[in-house]
């Protein structure tokens, strides 16, 4: 009797000292790292070349607030058929920034007309956002890969839809250009 107790004790004890081995840290919100694009199962698909803005900035990004000073444009990448990697986006002669699947970039940009354009595969679509100081423009690519093409399009949905899948995409870059 008094061997299974003893035995059953240190099982329970083990047990306890596996469960702590087991648990995973919380993530730095302050990191900037790169940000890669994972399959349901967790597989990682592909990771941006150039660290993502924090979790504490992409939160931050999420509250769509107006900037009073500059247009800021939101260029979102999310739709269920889209699993290509990399799309390159340029806003204005702002460098190109690298796009995933379920993601998106914010711009603070001067009032005005701006060109906003993605390229893949050697082909660029340009689509133009326009705003005053204040005003925040949300505007989608909308992607469609499969076994056998892949195409990409400006979508032609209300704002409120995209700001709503923006919510769930990540910030991958943050470009300020006033």
């Amino acid at each position: 009797m008094k061997k299974s107790k003893l035995l059953l004790a240190m099982i329970a004890f083990a047990a306890v000292l596996l469960a702590g081995c087991s648990t995973t840290t919380a993530p730095d919100l302050t990191a900037e790292v790169p940000h890669c694009y994972k399959t349901n199962k967790g597989k990682v698909i592909a990771c941006t070349k150039k660290a993502a803005p924090s979790l504490n900035v992409d939160a931050d990004a999420k509250r769509f607030a107006s900037d009073p000073g500059a247009l800021t444009v939101y260029v979102v990448r999310r739709n269920w058929a889209d699993g290509r990697p990399s799309v390159t986006v340029q806003i204005g002669d702002s460098p190109a920034v690298e796009t995933l699947p379920n993601t998106m970039v914010r711009a603070k940009l001067k009032p005005g007309a701006h060109t906003v354009a993605f390229e893949f595969d050697g082909q660029r679509k340009a689509t133009t956002v326009e705003g005053k100081a204040g005003d925040v423009r949300f505007v989608r690519i909308d992607g469609v890969v499969t076994a056998f093409s892949s195409s990409f399009e400006w979508a032609a949905e209300p704002e409120s839809a995209i700001r709503e899948r923006a919510l769930k995409a990540r910030l991958v870059a943050d470009i300020f250009a006033r």
